[in-house]
């Protein structure tokens, strides 16, 4: 085992004489394996429970819920990739997934919540979802002409499943001797790669149908970017990512369910319940659909030597582009690394990225052979709220190489 780390070591350290100007800047070879994660809403924040006397105040979360209602995200992103670096050319390959899902709740309901009804009154409340899976495979080519650095990333995918215009409605009513009736009924559009079935109450995708969906349904698109050293310790970047060719969903399923509860206000825990079996229709479809269309421009600034690496940018982004539910938004980014030649790295930055406001703290530690990168982020698609902490992003990811 002795022999083999010796060995592993004296073939980086000759690599590395023969590619790169400093030990620990590139590896040769490597592989890297990790994944992003969140999760935020933009009402609750953590500050808002640690309190030594909590207490709940409806009337303020009433005041608090914005008019678009009250917003839970969820975002993952798992991938391996491996690259190759020569000098100054760098070809790598990487595949993984892309989840983005959302769920909003009208703001109707906490103003019930805090303000109350008339009594016997009926009240109907609505809630949204909306959801994204992709898989991708990317081919990232990179190299130096000159002062400028060019790097091009044709990529695959494969859209797996969308939800799109789905919720269902909340009714409430209370009388006069406190019982308090809520009927929920559920009704999601659901665009996957195969059709779904129900069992025991749980949606899945029909396994019969994998082999042959995995065959057809893909997209294109191309992303990359071009900077320029416009002076020593200043360079600018612009990165984009364009759709070519929409992927391609064939199946649709129309997803019904209802439920009813029963209770007291003086005694929840005796509530009553009922829930009617889930109803799954399939029909063939033809969705088309895109990766977010990306376009952004950046500057870094190296200050004292090397030391410290400043970045700033902005652009936009648009979900869904070329379809009736493209929505647009603006970006940016606003960060600090500090790096002592290349073994430990430590990042902080904030941005608004994909409709979320991000604040990160981020360090890599680099031993040539082994590489961690670890990050842990507050956010929330509110700005106020991402401050105190209204969701928790992680990201982690392992290089080894020589």
């Amino acid at each position: 085992m002795k022999k083999l780390l010796a060995c592993i070591f004296a073939v980086s350290v000759i690599t590395t004489a023969a590619f790169s100007k400093n030990f620990f800047s590139q590896r040769f070879f490597e592989v890297k394996v990790g994944a992003e994660a969140d999760f935020s809403n933009n009402l609750f924040g953590l500050n808002d429970f640690l309190k030594k006397d909590l207490v709940v105040d409806l009337r303020k979360i009433a005041n608090e819920c914005p008019d678009s209602g009250f917003n839970i995200r969820a975002d993952a992103q798992p991938s391996i990739a491996f690259n190759i670096n020569i000098r100054d050319i760098h070809v790598g390959f990487s595949t993984g997934s892309e989840v983005y899902s959302s769920m909003t709740v009208g703001d109707d309901l906490f103003d019930f919540l805090g303000y109350g009804n008339t009594i016997g009154e009926p009240m109907d409340f609505s809630f949204k979802t909306d959801a994204d899976i992709f898989a991708f495979s990317k081919v990232d080519v990179g190299f130096r002409l000159g002062k400028f650095k060019i790097n091009v990333q044709p990529a695959v995918f494969l859209p797996l499943l969308s939800i799109r215009d789905s919720g269902g409605t909340i009714n409430v009513v209370n009388d006069s001797d406190g019982n308090l009736f809520v009927n929920m009924n559920t009704n999601m559009t659901v665009y996957s790669i195969s059709d779904l079935e129900s069992r025991d109450g749980e949606i899945s995708l029909d396994s019969t149908q994998l082999s042959t969906a995995l065959a057809r349904g893909y997209g294109f698109d191309i992303g990359g970017g071009v900077s320029y050293q416009l002076t020593g310790t200043l360079a600018l970047e612009a990165t984009c990512r364009i759709p070519l060719i929409p992927g391609h969903l064939y199946h649709r399923a129309d997803i019904q369910q209802g439920s009813g509860y029963a209770m007291k206000f003086t005694d929840f825990g005796s509530s009553e319940s009922n829930k009617s079996d889930t109803v799954v229709t399939n029909e063939e479809s033809d969705l088309a659909v895109t990766r977010p269309l990306k376009l952004n421009i950046y500057a870094d600034k190296n200050l004292l030597g090397s030391l410290f690496t400043a970045r700033a940018g902005a652009g936009f982004g648009v979900r869904r582009p070329f379809s009736d539910s493209a929505s647009f938004y603006p970006e940016y980014y606003l960060g600090i690394n500090l790096n002592l030649i290349n073994i430990l790295k430590v990042g902080v930055s904030t941005e608004y990225t994909d409709q979320i406001f991000i604040h990160q703290f981020g360090t890599t530690l680099n031993v040539r052979v082994f590489q961690l990168d670890l990050g842990i982020s507050t956010q929330s698609s509110n700005f106020i709220k991402s401050l105190s902490v209204a969701g928790i992003g992680v990201y982690t990811y392992v290089t080894f190489g020589f």
